[in-house]
């Protein structure tokens, strides 16, 4: 499923990247139609270029948060840990105190 969405989103970007050049081209008319594909194609692989490089800094982004919180998960799973054997420890010696009474 992430593969497809991957893809659509992706089909999307080269979409948007292609208009906007042709958009820019719209506003050049005196290049003849060599020059106008050129600097489409130009334009978009451009767009894409920087698209792809904000795809790389969100997962980068996204890895790092992912390592942070990973590490504050397991430092809380000790922590809980530490907390019921200690509650355990005390409840055995409590337990141990009346019964022994």
């Amino acid at each position: 499923m992430r593969q497809l969405e991957g893809y659509l989103y992706w089909q999307d970007q080269n979409r948007q990247a292609r208009r906007a050049a042709q958009e820019f081209a719209d506003l050049l008319p005196w290049l003849t139609a060599a020059q106008r594909l050129d600097l489409e194609n130009h334009l978009a692989h451009t767009q894409l270029q920087a698209a792809r490089r904000g795809l790389e800094q969100f997962r980068e982004h996204r890895e790092r948060l992912r390592e942070q919180y990973g590490a504050r998960y397991h430092r809380l799973r000790v922590r809980c840990l530490l907390a019921v054997l200690l509650a355990t420890a005390v409840c055995t010696t409590v337990l141990l105190a009346v019964v022994r009474y």
